[in-house]
C-alpha cells in the first residue's frame, strides 16, 4: 500500500468514527449521480442538519433555500433547532432529473417536527434545497408517532416490465389534484385510486380510519370522500413535480391547496404517490398552514 493510499484509508477511518458520511467519490462524468449518489446526498444533507452544521454540505456556488416558502440563509430557520432524526425516512431518487427528495422526521427541543426535503444535485454540488418543517400546531392533522409504523410501500422496487414513464406518473398526481378541484361540479372525474388506498398526513391517517377518527369523513374511503366532496371548493394551486422516481413507482407533488377569502390559510404540502397498475396505491403527506395567498418559494403564486 502506498503512502497515499493509506492516507486516504485512514481518512475514510476517520470520518466512519466520527459518524459523518462520506459523499460520493467523483466520477470520470462529474456530473453524473446515480440513485446511490443520491442516496448519499439525502442521509448527508440530513446529518448536517441534525449537527446543524451546513458547512458538511458540498454547495454550489449559488445554492436556493427555502423553508416553509420563504427563501432564507443557508443555516438559519431549522438548521439552529434541529436535533436527532428519527428511523422514518421515505426517499424518492430521480437521476435523470438529479433530483432527491425525503419525508422524514428529526428531534426538536423535546418534540418532533417532521420534514419535507428536497435537493437538486448539479455536477455533485447541491444547488436547490427545499424544505417544509411541520410542527404540533402548525397544522391541524400531526401525529409522527405514527411514522415509525408505517409500511415500507414507498421503498419497494417496481418490476422493469412493470414501470411507469415519467408523464404517466405525473398525470396519476394530476389526474388526484384535478379530482380534488372538480369534486361537486359537472366536471368531476374520479381520480385513479386503488382499493383501500390509504392517505397520510403529517403521520395521521386520513381515510379508511377505522379507530378513533377525528372526522367522519377519515372514516371514508379516498374515492368516496371526493364523490361526496368532502373538499368542494378547494383550488390545488402551484403544481410542481420535481421528483419522480420510476424504479420505485413514485412522484413528488409540491403544492398549495387555496379557497376563496381573504381570511383563509393557504396550505403548502409536499404529497408523495405511490403508483401501480395505472392506479395510486398510497399518498403521504407533508402539509403547513400558512397565511393567506403564501406561496412555495419556487414559483409565484398561483391563483
Amino acid at each position: 500500500m502506498t503512502m497515499r493510499s493509506g492516507l486516504a484509508v485512514a481518512l475514510l477511518g476517520a470520518i466512519a468514527a466520527c459518524g459523518l458520511t462520506a459523499y460520493p467519490a467523483q466520477a470520470q462524468d462529474e456530473s453524473s449521480c446515480d440513485r446511490e449518489c443520491l442516496r448519499g446526498f439525502v442521509a448527508g444533507y440530513i446529518e448536517a442538519l441534525a449537527s446543524r452544521d451546513p458547512s458538511r454540505l458540498p454547495l454550489a456556488a449559488a445554492v436556493k433555500y427555502t423553508e416553509n416558502g420563504r427563501v432564507l440563509e443557508l443555516g438559519e430557520g431549522f438548521w439552529k433547532t434541529a436535533g436527532p432524526p428519527l428511523t422514518y425516512r421515505d426517499e424518492l431518487l430521480d437521476p435523470e432529473a438529479g433530483g432527491a427528495a425525503a419525508l422524514t422526521a428529526l428531534r426538536e427541543h423535546d418534540g418532533v417536527a417532521q420534514l419535507f426535503v428536497r435537493l437538486k444535485v448539479e455536477n455533485r454540488r447541491i444547488s436547490e434545497i427545499e424544505t417544509i418543517v411541520a410542527r404540533i400546531g402548525d397544522q391541524r392533522w400531526f401525529a409522527p408517532e405514527n411514522l415509525p409504523s408505517l409500511s415500507d410501500i414507498f421503498a419497494r422496487p417496481v418490476p422493469a416490465a412493470e414501470r411507469h414513464s415519467r408523464e404517466e406518473l405525473i398525470a396519476a398526481a394530476e389526474a388526484y389534484f384535478d379530482a380534488i378541484e372538480t369534486e361537486g361540479t359537472p366536471q368531476f372525474v374520479q381520480a385513479p385510486f386503488a382499493p383501500g388506498l390509504k392517505r397520510f398526513e403529517n403521520g395521521l391517517q386520513t381515510t379508511n380510519v377505522t379507530e378513533n377518527p377525528i372526522l367522519e369523513r377519515h372514516t371514508w374511503s379516498a374515492d368516496l370522500q371526493l364523490e361526496r366532496a368532502a373538499y368542494k371548493g378547494m383550488m390545488v394551486r402551484d403544481r410542481r413535480y420535481p421528483v419522480v422516481d420510476t424504479e420505485r413507482g413514485s412522484v413528488l407533488a409540491v403544492a398549495t391547496f387555496r379557497r376563496e377569502g381573504e381570511h383563509t390559510p393557504t396550505l403548502l404540502l409536499a404529497e408523495i404517490f405511490k403508483v401501480t397498475g395505472g392506479l395510486l396505491r398510497e399518498i403521504r403527506a407533508v402539509i403547513l398552514s400558512l397565511p393567506n395567498g403564501a406561496g412555495t418559494g419556487w414559483t409565484a403564486p398561483d391563483r
